[in-house]
């Protein structure tokens, strides 16, 4: 499969071309902007609350398991569920939990690591992450691809590196 590369100077010329690639159904259609184009809503920040919150209850109920059932100790007279001790390492531990959970949702959501993409060597890819404006279209039908995004006044278009 073939593709081409555009590029331009201004996100309303990107979002024109969207919408003609869109509406010409010519394939997979990807963009590579500096910013991004429509704000969305990400489930990251809810799977770090949710982590965070079932860290620190599993972390409080092992504690609790282990000190209350499993090995009850009598030191100094205190109860078995003596809980104010276990909320510290219950915190640290739903803490750890919401770390963790974020930076492999980051990872997972960027699709990451990727070392190399062929797009890479694009001479358009230097610099979409600075000040233009990139989309990429794979498809069969690259000429078609490559009259709308003329008409489009793309300041660069390219055949994607295979």
């Amino acid at each position: 499969m073939s593709g081409v590369l555009a590029a331009f100077r201004d996100p309303e010329q990107l979002r024109t071309a969207l919408q003609r690639l869109r509406a010409a159904d010519l394939g997979t259609i990807e963009t590579y902007t500096p910013q991004p184009l429509e704000e969305g809503s990400s489930p990251i920040p809810l799977a770090i609350l949710l982590a965070g919150v079932l860290g620190m209850a599993a972390s409080f109920l092992l504690q609790t398991y282990a000190n209350v059932w499993a090995y009850p100790l009598d030191i100094g007279g205190r109860p078995p569920f003596s809980w104010p001790s276990f909320i510290p390492i219950a915190f640290e531990n739903g803490i750890l939990a919401a770390v963790a959970t974020g930076v492999f949702g980051y990872l997972l959501a960027n699709r990451l690591p990727r070392l190399y993409e062929p797009i890479d060597e694009a001479a358009a890819m230097r610099l979409a992450m600075r000040d233009r404006w990139c989309v990429a279209v794979q498809t069969e039908h690259a000429e078609a691809a490559r009259w709308i995004l003329q008409d489009c006044e793309a300041d660069s278009i390219e055949a994607l590196p295979e």
